[in-house]
């Protein structure tokens, strides 16, 4: 399993934050899993640390340099490279379990208007978009791929059978689920759930899985 995670990142107290929070904060205190973060700025050029420039050719905003990106990932040697950036391959569950072949990850996370292409062509095993828009960095797609990734290792969950039954499994989005009270704004819960007859329930389970 993936279980060491290294963040390439301007903003490292981002990711300290969310290591607080929910099944993560419980999973890393259990020690199920090992993250660390590289401050880019630490990498930048000069007595301003620059580690951005204009683009060549013009164009608005500005573009992560080469050489500080390329010092921070070689500061840290892991399996892979996985860059954050919207023209990667679609994240989807058939990924996770690829990238989970792999012990050891630098998640490296753009700002700007991207890195430059040749730091991609030195070192990306991995490119890799959480969804078609566009987000001011990679920090949050960082977090959303680290916690797919996470709660994925067993023990992270409290209930590991929730990995067999959740939405994307087979294909497929879970089927709609209820809680108390039975009756809301004359609303009702299904019948057959309330009817403690598990086969039926079962059945009306799978009958209503929703195609993605």
């Amino acid at each position: 399993m993936l279980s060491k995670y290294n963040i390439v990142t301007l903003f490292p107290n981002l990711i300290e934050a969310w290591l607080e929070t929910g099944i993560i904060s419980k999973a890393h205190d259990n020690d199920l899993f090992n993250i660390s973060t590289t401050d880019l700025r630490e990498y930048g050029l000069g007595d301003y640390r620059q580690v951005d420039d204009a683009p060549y050719g013009g164009g608005p905003g500005m573009v992560l340099m080469p050489e500080p990106l390329d010092n921070a990932i070689s500061s840290v040697t892991s399996d892979i490279n996985i860059f954050l950036t919207p023209s990667g391959k679609q994240l989807d569950e058939p990924l996770i379990e690829e990238l989970h072949t792999f012990k050891s990850a630098n998640i490296i996370c753009g700002r700007y208007e991207g890195f430059d292409q040749r730091i991609i062509d030195i070192h990306s095993d991995y490119q890799i978009s959480v969804g078609k828009t566009v987000v001011s960095g990679g920090e949050v797609p960082a977090m959303f791929l680290l916690e797919a990734m996470i709660r994925k290792i067993p023990g992270a969950l409290g209930n590991s059978e929730s990995l067999l039954t959740e939405s994307f499994t087979d294909g497929k989005l879970d089927h709609p689920v209820y809680t108390r009270p039975e009756i809301y704004k004359n609303m009702e819960v299904p019948e057959v759930l309330l009817s403690g007859n598990h086969k039926k329930i079962e059945e009306w389970k799978k009958n209503n899985l929703r195609d993605i």
